[in-house]
């Protein structure tokens, strides 16, 4: 019994290094190349694996490409709701969870990711689960936790939840795309300022 559960431990963490080695020259290659002149055989040559072992994995490129786009969002949900903890107002609150952001894709790598492949990004972003509980906590902590008195109406904190975190990624791809360069902490503090300004005032 303890030799199975050995073996099928095995498998199952040999399973997961093949499909982070998937998701890893993925984003590589979707980085170098954009998504729509990435195939399926540059995948598999990349991560050394065979074509039919990819297809155990993901049914085409759009879906590595949605997969890395859910990882990626499952970070941004993670820090955001570290951010909320360690907040203790509102600006803390807002400055903490920008500025993880812009650390997270401020890399080399990320940089032409985004710059790369900004339509389909945008699309499986807002089709994600992950990015719509982002919303909705976002909106909850607007209308009660964080005591926001500037807006009244529901619909109200539903678009400024939208916003929240619609701007980080906006700003990030209108200034990588420019010849002026901002630090995360910039982005992250002019937002911040941006944000608690029409939320407190």
């Amino acid at each position: 019994m303890d030799e199975t559960i050995k073996v099928l431990g095995k498998r199952a963490t040999q399973k997961e290094q093949v499909r982070k080695r998937l998701l890893q020259e993925g984003l590589i290659l979707f980085s170098t190349l954009g998504l729509e002149k990435t195939t399926v055989a540059d995948i598999v040559l990349k991560s050394e694996v065979a074509r039919g072992t990819f297809y155990n994995y993901f049914p085409d490129t759009q879906s590595l490409f949605d997969a890395l786009i859910e990882e990626l969002n499952l970070s941004v949900k993670s820090a955001i709701q570290q951010t909320r903890k360690e907040s203790d107002n509102v600006y803390d609150y807002l400055y903490g969870t920008f500025k993880n952001y812009f650390d997270l894709i401020g890399t080399p790598e990320m940089i032409h990711f985004h710059i790369l492949n900004q339509a389909h990004i945008r699309q499986s972003s807002y089709q994600s689960d992950i990015i719509k509980t982002i919303v909705k906590n976002l909106n909850r902590d607007l209308k009660s936790d964080l005591k926001i008195k500037s807006f009244t109406e529901k619909y109200e904190f539903l678009l400024l939840s939208f916003m929240l975190v619609g701007a980080p990624p906006e700003l990030f791809l209108a200034t990588h795309t420019s010849d002026i360069n901002f630090s995360s902490d910039q982005l992250a503090t002019f937002l911040a300022k941006l944000f608690h300004k029409v939320l407190m005032e």
